[in-house]
């Protein structure tokens, strides 16, 4: 009875290290990612609220180029260190220095060290069928952006990302026509403002 008890207890931990090691492993390959996405954003019951698609790039240092096309045109990028969101329709685009905490920017789960997404998060195992697996990630942080965090892999290659806040909301983003470690220009994660730009800086 004392040794089934010791297997109990002991399983939940090895199945959550299992997790951590193999969401690692698959983070670590990805030097780069670009591709489409779809983004949706439901309520606590489910129903939509909100749809916009657009393409992004993200790039091992923290650096990310995330443009909304559709409903309205937005833009976010990333050098590492500075954030600029720019609002086309507005004429206006806020600078700020870039977070580094992952509860707070969920896009640096691909751009950022992996180390640190074990550092800033609890995994485990959600979800397997066949080569599709699916990880949550709790984040460990004060006051993050998102209560939880559920990411789906195909094999080595990421399909979406499913994010929850503490009011039960969900904002899921698929992915298509990705291509991993293709290559990536790093000018395109500096951001010059157009001229006549209003420019609001944040810190």
């Amino acid at each position: 009875m004392r040794t089934l008890l010791m297997v109990a207890l002991l399983f939940p931990a090895l199945a959550w290290a299992g997790a951590t090691d193999e969401l690692l492993s698959r983070l670590q390959k990805l030097q780069s990612l670009k591709g489409d996405f779809e983004q949706t954003v439901l309520d606590k019951g489910g129903t939509h609220m909100q749809q916009a698609e657009g393409r992004f790039q993200v790039a091992r240092g923290n650096q990310f180029y995330w443009s909304t096309t559709s409903p309205f045109s937005q833009l976010a990028v990333s050098d590492g260190k500075t954030v600029w969101v720019y609002d086309e329709d507005l004429e206006q685009v806020v600078v700020r220095p870039l977070s580094q905490d992952l509860g707070q920017t969920p896009a640096l789960l691909f751009g950022g060290q992996p180390s640190q997404v074990a550092e800033a998060f609890s995994i485990s195992e959600r979800d397997r069928n066949g080569a599709q697996v699916t990880y949550r990630l709790t984040p460990k942080g004060d006051d993050p952006l998102f209560d939880q965090l559920d990411v789906t892999f195909r094999g080595e290659q990421p399909m979406s990302m499913r994010l929850q806040d503490a009011l039960g909301q969900q904002t899921v983003i698929d992915f298509r026509d990705l291509k991993v470690n293709s290559g990536i220009d790093a000018s395109l994660f500096h951001f010059t403002p157009p001229e006549g730009t209003d420019v609001i800086q944040q810190q």
